[in-house]
């Protein structure tokens, strides 16, 4: 949020429950630019900001859970 954002994005996601959780972040080419542990939020919607002075480009944030994954793309531009 937004998508595409010009500084830092922030990924919203909602937790079904306090499980264990990860947040990452890929470039395009597969190399991991930010990794969260986010389980301890606990259930319910959360706003993670990722990423440290990120390069204009296409990302993926990947969110995992018990067995559940949830990926979506975004884009940072200058």
């Amino acid at each position: 949020r937004p998508n595409p954002s010009s500084g830092l994005p922030a990924v919203v996601f909602t937790l079904p429950s306090g499980a264990p959780a990860r947040l990452e972040l890929f470039d395009l080419a597969g190399r991991r630019v930010d990794s969260r542990e986010v389980g301890a939020l606990g259930a319910g919607e959360h706003t993670i900001r990722l990423g440290t002075d990120l390069a204009p480009g296409i990302y993926v944030a990947r969110l995992t859970q018990e067995a559940r994954t949830r990926t979506a793309r975004l884009a940072v531009t200058r």
